[in-house]
């Protein structure tokens, strides 16, 4: 019986892996081909661009696995450190000379050649740290610590700006309230007023509110705060079912911006064609499937709960960003995970995938 789980459970885990490191390939290709056009016109190189692509796979991979081989436990007693240090960095990154400031918004440290994000971190050290207390407070005592450091994460994370962040770590922050049993009244009533806060925040400004409705007519603001929409939308069209081919299309040439980043669905559409799209989108929901699974098998309380958090933390920013890609939401500027480029979420994601690894190998737990 014990060998029969055990088989299951590397059945299980494999399935994860290989869904990872397929992911993970083909956001390679995917940066490579929507960016190298834009690398060569500034002057550098193809080789430049995969390496660094592949320094960020390869500090991935070393988090991962250090955090597969990490005991849980020792993770939740280090979740307070982390956080503190997520949320001090966010505190740092809007320091003027300290933070760097692209397109008006102050989201990164540089160190060396590299930049450092960290609303990715802090999103991270929210889980871990909220499965650490959801296993050690009762619903009656843990409302006002997860509202309080999910008000603070968003609210630093907002001033950046990055409204796509705030809502993933408002979610998490929900999920938190959800999984340790708070009354769906109450969180129903937490949640209006969230939306509603958020609303307000979001609409305080005349471009932010032009920017995040431009959606619902783009092609009136094809040329300004709907460009991106709309260049992704043809993106798509250009594309069709089998796609114009690797590298071959108009998004590769710079008429999409951030093609690599927030629009590589789009690019993938267009490079893949629709087949392609659905592939990718397919093999990231079989994969947010399979951690909520898991998070359903474990014994642990404090495993199922971060597994849960992970879990919403990986759908939100999905359904955010393929949502946006494809015209039925607001852009909110968040990467689609594991194929985004992006060092900084690529290293968080995978310290996540490497934490659940880590628990299905050690529960024993496997596909049925």
């Amino acid at each position: 019986m014990i060998q029969a789980n055990r088989l299951r459970a590397v059945n299980w885990v494999r399935v994860g892996h290989w869904l990872v490191v397929s992911l993970m390939t083909v956001g390679v290709i995917m940066d490579v081909a929507a960016s190298y056009i834009g690398q060569l016109g500034s002057g550098g190189t193809v080789v430049s661009l995969v390496s660094h692509e592949l320094l960020w796979v390869f500090v991935g991979g070393l988090v991962f696995f250090t955090f597969r081989a990490i005991d849980f436990r020792r993770l939740l007693q280090l979740s307070r450190l982390m956080l503190l240090g997520a949320l001090g960095m966010l505190v740092m990154v809007l320091i003027p000379g300290v933070g760097v400031s692209v397109g008006g918004a102050s989201r990164w440290f540089q160190a060396g050649f590299i930049q450092v994000q960290p609303s990715e971190l802090i999103k991270l050290a929210l889980v871990l740290f909220f499965a650490r207390l959801v296993t050690q407070r009762n619903q009656a005592t843990i409302i006002a610590p997860v509202l309080l450091l999910t008000a603070i994460s968003a609210g630093l994370v907002l001033i950046e700006p990055d409204m796509g962040t705030a809502i993933v770590v408002s979610a998490i922050g929900m999920a938190s309230l959800f999984v340790a049993q708070v009354p769906l009244r109450k969180l129903a009533v937490l949640g209006v007023v969230g939306a509603g806060l958020g609303t307000a925040a979001a609409f305080s400004s005349a471009y932010r509110r032009l920017r995040l409705l431009s959606f619902l007519n783009p092609w009136r603001y094809r040329s300004d705060f709907a460009y991106q929409e709309v260049q992704a939308l043809n993106a798509f069209a250009s594309g069709r079912v089998a796609g114009t081919g690797l590298g071959s299309g108009l998004a590769n040439w710079g008429y999409l911006p951030n093609a690599q980043t927030d629009f590589i669905l789009a690019v993938i559409g267009q490079d893949l064609g629709l087949i392609g799209a659905v592939v990718v989108v397919l093999a990231l929901a079989s994969l947010i499937w399979l951690i909520f699974q898991l998070s359903v098998r474990v014994e642990g309380e404090g495993e199922k709960v971060f597994l849960f958090l992970f879990a919403t933390w990986i759908l939100t920013q999905t359904f955010l960003n393929v949502g946006a890609v494809i015209g039925l939401l607001p852009v909110t500027g968040v990467p689609l995970p594991l194929i985004s480029a992006g060092g900084s979420s690529t290293v968080a994601t995978l310290a996540g995938f490497g934490v659940a690894s880590g628990i299905a190998r050690r529960a024993g737990i496997g596909r049925r």
